[in-house]
Protein backbone atom coordinates (compact mmCIF):
# COMPACT_ATOMS: atom_id res chain seq x y z
CA UNK A 1 0.00 0.00 0.00
CA UNK A 2 3.12 2.29 0.84
CA UNK A 3 4.82 1.70 -2.32
CA UNK A 4 1.15 2.42 -4.25
CA UNK A 5 0.85 5.92 -2.96
CA UNK A 6 4.58 6.69 -3.71
CA UNK A 7 4.07 5.90 -7.20
CA UNK A 8 0.88 8.26 -7.25
CA UNK A 9 2.41 11.15 -5.69
CA UNK A 10 5.02 11.00 -8.17
CA UNK A 11 2.84 10.13 -11.48
CA UNK A 12 0.92 13.36 -10.23
CA UNK A 13 4.34 15.31 -10.14
CA UNK A 14 5.46 13.73 -13.35
CA UNK A 15 2.09 14.83 -14.83
CA UNK A 16 2.56 18.94 -13.41
CA UNK A 17 6.34 19.02 -14.59
CA UNK A 18 5.82 16.83 -18.16
CA UNK A 19 5.72 20.23 -20.53
CA UNK A 20 9.27 21.27 -19.03
CA UNK A 21 12.60 19.62 -19.13
CA UNK A 22 12.80 18.49 -15.48
CA UNK A 23 11.26 15.03 -14.88
CA UNK A 24 10.32 13.09 -12.14
CA UNK A 25 9.13 9.17 -12.61
CA UNK A 26 9.33 5.74 -10.47
CA UNK A 27 11.79 3.42 -11.99
CA UNK A 28 11.92 -0.31 -11.56
CA UNK A 29 15.09 -1.77 -10.40
CA UNK A 30 15.81 -5.91 -10.46
CA UNK A 31 14.81 -7.30 -7.18
CA UNK A 32 13.50 -4.13 -5.91
CA UNK A 33 12.65 -0.60 -6.63
CA UNK A 34 14.07 2.84 -6.96
CA UNK A 35 12.64 5.67 -5.37
CA UNK A 36 12.91 8.12 -7.95
CA UNK A 37 14.80 9.06 -11.20
CA UNK A 38 15.57 12.62 -12.15
CA UNK A 39 16.81 14.42 -15.47
CA UNK A 40 17.89 17.72 -13.42
CA UNK A 41 18.55 20.77 -15.40
CA UNK A 42 21.99 19.82 -16.45
CA UNK A 43 20.54 17.28 -18.53
CA UNK A 44 21.51 14.32 -16.09
CA UNK A 45 19.76 11.48 -15.11
CA UNK A 46 19.93 10.75 -11.30
CA UNK A 47 18.52 7.93 -9.32
CA UNK A 48 17.51 8.01 -5.78
CA UNK A 49 17.19 4.38 -4.70
CA UNK A 50 15.45 5.36 -1.59
CA UNK A 51 13.60 8.71 -0.26
CA UNK A 52 16.06 10.81 0.50
CA UNK A 53 16.07 11.77 4.30
CA UNK A 54 19.57 13.55 4.49
CA UNK A 55 19.18 16.89 2.09
CA UNK A 56 21.72 19.41 1.54
CA UNK A 57 20.45 22.34 -0.69
CA UNK A 58 22.85 24.86 -1.75
CA UNK A 59 21.06 28.02 -2.04
CA UNK A 60 18.51 29.29 1.06
CA UNK A 61 15.92 29.60 -1.59
CA UNK A 62 16.01 25.56 -2.56
CA UNK A 63 15.68 25.11 1.33
CA UNK A 64 12.77 27.20 1.60
CA UNK A 65 11.02 25.59 -1.70
CA UNK A 66 12.08 21.89 0.61
CA UNK A 67 10.44 23.14 3.57
CA UNK A 68 7.29 24.55 1.80
CA UNK A 69 6.24 21.07 0.82
CA UNK A 70 6.80 19.13 3.97
CA UNK A 71 10.63 18.45 3.53
CA UNK A 72 13.66 19.10 5.61
CA UNK A 73 16.90 19.57 5.40
CA UNK A 74 20.11 18.13 6.71
CA UNK A 75 22.60 21.52 6.25
CA UNK A 76 22.11 24.73 4.70
CA UNK A 77 24.27 27.80 2.96
CA UNK A 78 24.82 30.36 5.56
CA UNK A 79 22.30 33.35 5.20
CA UNK A 80 22.92 36.64 5.53
CA UNK A 81 19.40 38.03 5.92
CA UNK A 82 19.24 37.16 10.06
CA UNK A 83 15.29 36.27 9.39
CA UNK A 84 15.40 32.18 9.24
CA UNK A 85 12.83 30.07 10.52
CA UNK A 86 13.35 28.35 13.66
CA UNK A 87 13.43 25.31 12.48
CA UNK A 88 16.37 26.40 10.08
CA UNK A 89 18.50 27.79 12.43
CA UNK A 90 20.04 25.29 13.99
CA UNK A 91 21.17 23.40 10.82
CA UNK A 92 24.95 23.01 9.99
CA UNK A 93 26.49 25.91 7.54
CA UNK A 94 28.25 24.40 4.71
CA UNK A 95 29.32 28.05 3.11
CA UNK A 96 27.48 30.84 1.68
CA UNK A 97 25.77 29.73 -2.00
CA UNK A 98 28.59 31.35 -4.17
CA UNK A 99 31.96 29.81 -1.55
CA UNK A 100 29.69 26.43 -0.71
CA UNK A 101 32.62 23.78 1.32
CA UNK A 102 32.56 20.36 -0.65
CA UNK A 103 33.90 18.86 2.47
CA UNK A 104 30.96 20.24 4.68
CA UNK A 105 28.83 19.03 2.55
CA UNK A 106 30.31 15.75 2.38
CA UNK A 107 30.52 15.41 6.20
CA UNK A 108 27.16 15.45 6.77
CA UNK A 109 26.74 12.15 4.56
CA UNK A 110 24.13 13.28 2.95
CA UNK A 111 21.53 11.03 0.31
CA UNK A 112 20.75 14.21 -1.80
CA UNK A 113 22.14 17.26 -2.67
CA UNK A 114 20.71 19.94 -4.75
CA UNK A 115 22.93 22.65 -6.77
CA UNK A 116 21.83 25.87 -8.46
CA UNK A 117 22.09 26.39 -11.96
CA UNK A 118 25.02 28.79 -12.86
CA UNK A 119 27.09 28.21 -9.62
CA UNK A 120 26.92 24.83 -8.47
CA UNK A 121 28.06 22.25 -12.15
CA UNK A 122 31.84 22.45 -10.60
CA UNK A 123 31.08 20.13 -7.54
CA UNK A 124 29.25 17.21 -10.01
CA UNK A 125 32.61 15.23 -10.32
CA UNK A 126 33.09 15.70 -6.74
CA UNK A 127 30.03 14.36 -5.36
CA UNK A 128 29.42 11.86 -8.12
CA UNK A 129 33.14 10.22 -6.96
CA UNK A 130 31.66 10.38 -3.68
CA UNK A 131 28.63 8.68 -4.07
CA UNK A 132 26.50 11.61 -3.12
CA UNK A 133 23.55 11.85 -5.23
CA UNK A 134 23.59 15.45 -6.90
CA UNK A 135 21.07 17.59 -9.11
CA UNK A 136 21.29 20.90 -10.59
CA UNK A 137 18.43 22.62 -10.78
CA UNK A 138 17.67 25.87 -12.99
CA UNK A 139 15.63 28.44 -11.04
CA UNK A 140 15.42 32.05 -12.54
CA UNK A 141 11.83 32.51 -13.63
CA UNK A 142 8.39 31.98 -11.95
CA UNK A 143 7.78 28.68 -14.53
CA UNK A 144 11.05 27.23 -12.75
CA UNK A 145 9.80 28.04 -9.04
CA UNK A 146 6.44 26.12 -9.80
CA UNK A 147 8.32 23.71 -11.92
CA UNK A 148 10.77 22.76 -8.65
CA UNK A 149 7.85 23.23 -6.22
CA UNK A 150 6.68 20.40 -7.81
CA UNK A 151 9.16 18.42 -7.98
CA UNK A 152 10.39 18.85 -4.63
CA UNK A 153 7.27 17.87 -3.50
CA UNK A 154 7.85 14.37 -5.01
CA UNK A 155 11.54 13.70 -3.35
CA UNK A 156 9.86 14.38 -0.01
CA UNK A 157 6.78 12.17 -0.75
CA UNK A 158 4.48 15.57 -0.61
CA UNK A 159 2.70 15.72 -3.97
CA UNK A 160 -0.23 16.81 -2.51
CA UNK A 161 1.15 19.64 -0.45
CA UNK A 162 2.92 21.21 -3.75
CA UNK A 163 0.33 21.36 -5.16
CA UNK A 164 -1.63 23.58 -2.69
CA UNK A 165 1.60 25.59 -2.38
CA UNK A 166 1.79 26.38 -6.12
CA UNK A 167 -1.87 26.97 -6.39
CA UNK A 168 -1.61 29.33 -3.34
CA UNK A 169 1.50 31.17 -4.73
CA UNK A 170 -0.77 31.42 -8.04
CA UNK A 171 -4.03 33.13 -6.57
CA UNK A 172 -1.39 35.70 -4.44
CA UNK A 173 0.24 36.62 -7.78
CA UNK A 174 -3.50 36.51 -9.85
CA UNK A 175 -4.54 38.77 -6.96
CA UNK A 176 -1.20 41.56 -7.72
CA UNK A 177 -1.91 41.17 -11.48
CA UNK A 178 -5.85 41.95 -11.66
CA UNK A 179 -5.12 45.21 -10.12
CA UNK A 180 -2.91 46.08 -12.73
CA UNK A 181 -3.66 49.62 -14.35
CA UNK A 182 -5.26 49.28 -17.73
CA UNK A 183 -1.87 51.04 -18.99
CA UNK A 184 1.46 49.69 -18.47
CA UNK A 185 4.86 51.66 -18.10
CA UNK A 186 8.20 51.07 -19.83
CA UNK A 187 11.24 50.22 -18.23
CA UNK A 188 15.13 49.19 -18.71
CA UNK A 189 16.32 46.53 -15.88
CA UNK A 190 20.10 47.56 -15.24
CA UNK A 191 22.25 45.30 -12.90
CA UNK A 192 25.19 46.42 -11.68
CA UNK A 193 28.27 45.02 -9.79
CA UNK A 194 31.61 46.85 -8.47
CA UNK A 195 32.96 46.04 -12.07
CA UNK A 196 30.32 46.57 -14.41
CA UNK A 197 27.00 47.42 -15.31
CA UNK A 198 24.37 45.56 -17.95
CA UNK A 199 21.31 45.45 -18.90
CA UNK A 200 19.17 42.43 -17.73
CA UNK A 201 15.99 40.74 -20.26
CA UNK A 202 13.01 38.93 -19.78
CA UNK A 203 14.72 35.35 -18.57
CA UNK A 204 16.07 37.49 -15.68
CA UNK A 205 14.77 37.23 -12.36
CA UNK A 206 13.70 41.12 -12.56
CA UNK A 207 12.95 40.77 -15.97
CA UNK A 208 10.42 37.65 -15.33
CA UNK A 209 8.86 39.68 -12.57
CA UNK A 210 8.64 42.59 -14.99
CA UNK A 211 6.90 40.68 -17.82
CA UNK A 212 4.64 39.18 -14.58
CA UNK A 213 3.14 43.12 -14.36
CA UNK A 214 3.19 43.73 -17.39
CA UNK A 215 6.36 46.03 -17.75
CA UNK A 216 7.46 46.46 -21.43
CA UNK A 217 11.07 45.71 -20.83
CA UNK A 218 12.76 47.49 -23.50
CA UNK A 219 15.70 45.82 -24.23
CA UNK A 220 13.55 42.81 -24.62
CA UNK A 221 14.19 41.98 -28.20
CA UNK A 222 18.26 42.22 -27.70
CA UNK A 223 19.61 39.24 -26.43
CA UNK A 224 22.49 38.01 -27.79
CA UNK A 225 23.03 34.43 -28.44
CA UNK A 226 23.88 32.25 -25.90
CA UNK A 227 23.13 34.78 -22.78
CA UNK A 228 19.39 35.16 -22.63
CA UNK A 229 19.62 37.53 -19.21
CA UNK A 230 21.80 40.38 -20.00
CA UNK A 231 23.09 42.39 -22.41
CA UNK A 232 26.06 44.94 -22.08
CA UNK A 233 24.83 48.80 -20.84
CA UNK A 234 24.71 51.27 -23.76
CA UNK A 235 23.26 54.86 -22.67
CA UNK A 236 23.10 55.32 -26.31
CA UNK A 237 20.70 52.67 -26.59
CA UNK A 238 19.06 53.63 -23.27
CA UNK A 239 18.36 57.62 -24.41
CA UNK A 240 16.88 56.04 -28.03
CA UNK A 241 13.97 53.94 -25.99
CA UNK A 242 13.82 56.70 -23.05
CA UNK A 243 12.11 54.47 -20.54
CA UNK A 244 9.68 55.24 -18.20
CA UNK A 245 11.45 53.88 -15.44
CA UNK A 246 14.61 52.41 -14.67
CA UNK A 247 15.06 49.52 -12.20
CA UNK A 248 18.48 48.44 -10.68
CA UNK A 249 19.54 45.28 -9.66
CA UNK A 250 22.98 44.88 -7.94
CA UNK A 251 25.53 42.75 -6.29
CA UNK A 252 27.66 43.96 -3.49
CA UNK A 253 27.90 46.92 -1.51
CA UNK A 254 25.35 49.46 -2.14
CA UNK A 255 27.60 52.15 -1.49
CA UNK A 256 30.32 50.72 -4.05
CA UNK A 257 27.75 49.99 -6.69
CA UNK A 258 26.61 53.48 -6.57
CA UNK A 259 29.72 54.99 -7.41
CA UNK A 260 30.34 52.43 -10.10
CA UNK A 261 26.58 54.03 -11.41
CA UNK A 262 28.01 57.85 -10.62
CA UNK A 263 31.30 57.32 -13.09
CA UNK A 264 29.57 54.86 -15.55
CA UNK A 265 26.30 55.97 -16.39
CA UNK A 266 25.57 58.90 -14.37
CA UNK A 267 28.25 61.09 -15.26
CA UNK A 268 26.83 60.78 -18.82
CA UNK A 269 24.92 64.07 -19.74
CA UNK A 270 22.76 61.72 -21.60
CA UNK A 271 21.30 60.49 -18.65
CA UNK A 272 20.04 63.32 -16.94
CA UNK A 273 17.49 63.72 -19.95
CA UNK A 274 16.10 60.88 -19.48
CA UNK A 275 12.54 60.85 -18.63
CA UNK A 276 12.65 57.93 -15.90
CA UNK A 277 15.88 60.25 -14.66
CA UNK A 278 13.65 63.99 -14.87
CA UNK A 279 10.61 62.22 -13.23
CA UNK A 280 12.47 60.67 -10.57
CA UNK A 281 11.65 57.10 -11.40
CA UNK A 282 14.85 55.30 -10.82
CA UNK A 283 14.87 52.42 -8.16
CA UNK A 284 17.27 49.93 -6.62
CA UNK A 285 15.47 46.70 -6.45
CA UNK A 286 15.72 44.45 -3.03
CA UNK A 287 18.84 42.60 -3.38
CA UNK A 288 17.23 39.85 -0.90
CA UNK A 289 14.68 39.51 -3.45
CA UNK A 290 16.20 40.19 -6.81
CA UNK A 291 19.85 38.87 -7.17
CA UNK A 292 19.03 35.01 -6.54
CA UNK A 293 15.46 33.62 -6.92
CA UNK A 294 13.43 34.61 -4.26
CA UNK A 295 11.54 31.07 -4.73
CA UNK A 296 8.89 30.49 -2.22
CA UNK A 297 8.55 34.44 -1.46
CA UNK A 298 7.94 34.89 -5.31
CA UNK A 299 4.63 36.23 -5.34
CA UNK A 300 6.80 39.00 -2.71
CA UNK A 301 8.98 39.61 -5.54
CA UNK A 302 6.10 40.33 -8.05
CA UNK A 303 3.84 42.61 -5.31
CA UNK A 304 7.42 44.55 -4.09
CA UNK A 305 8.16 45.27 -7.95
CA UNK A 306 4.22 46.55 -8.39
CA UNK A 307 4.19 49.36 -5.80
CA UNK A 308 7.50 50.49 -7.07
CA UNK A 309 6.07 50.74 -10.69
CA UNK A 310 2.11 51.75 -9.58
CA UNK A 311 2.34 53.42 -5.91
CA UNK A 312 -1.06 55.02 -6.21
CA UNK A 313 -2.23 51.50 -6.62
CA UNK A 314 -0.69 49.01 -4.27
CA UNK A 315 0.88 51.76 -2.18
CA UNK A 316 4.23 52.44 -1.16
CA UNK A 317 6.85 49.48 0.14
CA UNK A 318 7.18 50.21 3.80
Amino acid sequence: MKYKTLIIAVLFVTSIVGCSQQQVKVVPATGGSNYLSIQDDAGRQVILPKKPEKIVPLSQSLVDLLYAVGGSAAGRPSSRTGTLPKEMQSLPEVGHVANISTEKVISLQPDLVIGYQGLHEKFIPIMESSNIPFIIVKIKTYDDVIKNINLFGGIAGRGEQARIVADQMNQRIKKVVDQLPSTSKSAVILHATGNSVTVQLENSIAGDVAKIIKLKNVAASSALEGNPESIPYSIEKLVEKDPDIILITFMGEKADIEKRLRQEVESNPAWNGLRAVQNKQVFYLSMELFLLNPGIRYDEAVAYMAKIVYPETYGTIQ
